[in-house]
């Protein structure tokens, strides 16, 4: 268990004693599988291999930076919001949530490219 997961398991621990709904951010600009799969888990408060009926309210997502842009960060990006979106169903491999995701990466193109040069100004 890393840090991280240990860190929301807790605060999830508190925050139903208090009765108020948890919410959740990234932390590092990170843009790798890994790193995306963690906030999966960690935002499915899968702490412990039983999230049944938990899950965080919210899910910010920071770090919007050219590097985000770059066609295998947005590739992989496009395809973490689709994971999110489908919720905790996150057994599927990310090479097919890619493959489903291709089609608003192509779609998202001139938004891209708009957006990073924005972020360079």
């Amino acid at each position: 268990m890393s840090s991280t997961q240990f860190n929301a398991g807790e605060t999830h621990g508190k925050t139903q004693q208090a009765q108020v709904p948890l919410a959740g951010e990234n932390a590092l600009p990170r843009y790798d599988e890994y790193a995306y799969e963690l906030i999966l888990k960690t935002t499915a408060l899968n702490i412990d291999g039983n999230s049944t009926n938990r899950e965080m309210c919210a899910f910010t997502y920071l770090r919007m930076n050219p590097d985000l842009f770059h066609p295998d960060n947005w590739r992989r990006f496009v395809a973490f919001v689709k994971k999110m979106k489908e919720g905790k169903d996150v057994h599927r491999c990310w090479e097919q949530v890619e493959r489903e995701a291709e089609h608003f990466v192509h779609v998202t193109q001139p938004f891209v490219q708009e957006a990073t040069v924005a972020l360079r100004h």
